[in-house]
């Protein structure tokens, strides 16, 4: 069994660690951000009465598997965001920041083990610990709990995923381009430590929206499940 639900917002940026004075986003909530997105919902302590990095709600998430599916096609759009300089305030109380924003972004959320009894209490209930948001603190996003679902195995040789494909260290997959049009892959942090340390990283295939999906002639090494008439492929458990 797994739960599935819908999170929108009217911006989300999920901030690629190699920018600094210019923010540029992924894509997609990479697993680290969505785990921080479980946390916030299912009231997990990160310990930051002990030291302002920590991070221990990873240490709960240990067996928790997810999936993503792109639900509105991606749109950017770009601006400044206005900050207090709180360091050199004489010189100028404020600074401006240029951003990039995902417009209007819909995602499916699927998760499955660890946490997900504690998770699906709080999709029912609609009690969430901490405001759900985005990437950053100021894309509050709205939430809509799609249910808890049975797990089917899938057999067929060529499927059609309608999610983020994880791809394996060592794999046989084979794209059918001609069918999937656009393509696109990036490299996602994939988790933490307890001391907000980058450990491992992951490639990702996708498309922009889930309505273009990703059509495989091969998918050998890939955990895929059927999530009603569709297929989607889980990224590894934490």
């Amino acid at each position: 069994m797994a739960v599935a639900f819908e999170i929108t917002a009217p911006i989300a940026m999920f901030r690629r660690p190699y920018t600094t004075t210019s923010s540029v986003s992924f894509s997609v909530p990479p697993p680290t951000a969505v785990a921080g997105l479980l946390g916030a919902i299912t009231g997990l302590n990160n310990g930051s009465y002990k030291a302002a990095y920590s991070a221990e709600y990873w240490n709960e998430m240990k067996g928790t598997k997810i999936a993503v599916s792109i639900i509105n096609p991606i749109s950017w759009y770009s601006t400044t965001v206005n900050f207090w300089n709180l360091k050199e305030p004489q010189k100028s109380p404020h600074i401006r920041v240029k951003h990039q924003f995902i417009r209007q972004p819909s995602y499916r959320i699927y998760v499955q083990g660890g946490i997900e009894d504690r998770l699906r209490y709080h999709l029912e209930n609609g009690t969430f610990i901490y405001t759900p948001c985005l990437g950053t603190a100021y894309a509050i996003a709205d939430i809509k709990y799609l249910g808890y679902f049975q797990l089917k195995l899938v057999n067929e040789e060529k499927i059609a995923l309608i999610s983020v494909m994880p791809l394996p260290d060592e794999n046989n997959i084979k794209i059918d381009i001609k069918a999937t049009k656009s393509v696109f892959r990036d490299t996602l942090p994939f988790c933490l430590s307890s001391e907000r340390q980058l450990l491992k990283t992951i490639n990702a295939i996708y498309t922009s929206s889930a309505k273009e999906k990703l059509y495989l002639t091969s998918w050998e090494g890939l955990d895929v499940t059927a999530y009603g008439d569709e297929c989607i492929a889980w990224f590894p458990a934490w």
